[in-house]
């Protein structure tokens, strides 16, 4: 009986332990701090919570916490809160972007150590196209299609052979089979708005990088989006934020999203505002770095 009374109370010790809700400060302005353990201190984007701590909320302040690595909500009214109080507001009501977005960030934030930003396609939906055939350059298939409004944003790629040049082609349909550009250059990509005067806004464009003098058949995607359309994209996007988001937060997450939704010029705009906002947070600043690294950004 005594060894009964022993397992049933580890039994609910687990049960204790699962239930508990676990915390991460997102965002805030104003005063506000955190109580653990009877010290108190101030806010701190990244830091973790447990359910036993109490967040305090000043007049005119605010604060957005995620709560089980997939729900965000924020306190805006002034007051004492421990967090043991919020758990409906841990549950999540559909798998959306934002949550993918949400996972992402206590996922970043969390981690012992590592490069911040570099694991990002793990959380979005984008999917790239399959290989057709076997020639000397690859394309990385978060380049399969690019949804362009403006911007400065290369198209690049690699090359197996040891080429000095390459030509670039634009093609107004993937069954045209002769180009209505081509550029040879001398590096392993191409500035969009070099040729953004030939191509029209709200139009579909295909296009091939070859070794020159080869042939490449994998055509890759290219979207003109007109500014109309992109604005409206961009405004769904800022409207899907939790009630409160700092700017820096707000551009990171803008910058997440647009990736994903694949308008890179415009997220790699987001990814330098939100690391220029807050120049101390390492994990936009490294995501900038690592954005940079993928798409070929000097």
């Amino acid at each position: 009986m005594k060894k009964f009374h022993v397992l049933l109370i580890l039994l609910l010790a687990s049960v204790i332990s699962h239930s508990q809700n676990n915390f991460l400060l997102y965002s805030f302005k104003g005063n506000v701090s955190v109580v653990e353990n009877n010290a108190e201190t101030k806010a701190k984007v990244g830091k973790p919570l447990a359910s036993s701590a109490t967040v305090k909320v000043g007049p005119s302040s605010a604060v957005t916490l995620i709560c089980n690595e997939s729900a965000m909500f924020t306190i805006s009214k002034p007051g004492s809160y421990k967090l043991s109080m919020f758990g409906d507001s841990c549950k999540v009501s559909s798998s959306s972007m934002t949550a993918n977005y949400v996972k992402y960030v206590w996922a970043q934030m969390t981690k012992p150590s590592g490069s911040g930003g570099s694991n990002r396609k793990a959380y979005m939906n984008t999917v790239g196209a399959v290989s057709r055939g076997v020639n000397n350059i690859w394309v990385d298939p978060r380049l399969d299609t690019v949804n362009y409004s403006g911007g400065e944003f290369p198209l690049s790629w690699k090359s197996y052979a040891d080429a000095k040049e390459f030509d670039f082609m634009l093609f107004k349909s993937d069954n045209i089979v002769e180009p209505f550009y081509t550029n040879t250059v001398s590096k392993l990509k191409i500035s969009i708005p070099v040729f953004t005067a030939r191509m029209k806004p709200g139009e579909s464009y295909f296009w091939i990088a070859a070794v020159k003098g080869e042939e490449n058949e994998e055509r890759k995607v290219l979207n003109y989006v007109s500014k109309e359309t992109f604005n409206a994209i961009l405004e769904g996007i800022k409207k899907q934020g939790a009630a409160f988001e700092a700017p820096a937060e707000q551009a990171y997450r803008i910058a997440f999203m647009l990736e994903d939704a694949h308008y890179l010029a415009e997220a790699y705009e987001y990814y330098n505002k939100a690391a220029t906002l807050d120049p101390t947070n390492a994990l936009y600043r490294n995501t900038l770095m690592s954005f940079k690294k993928d798409y070929e950004i000097k």
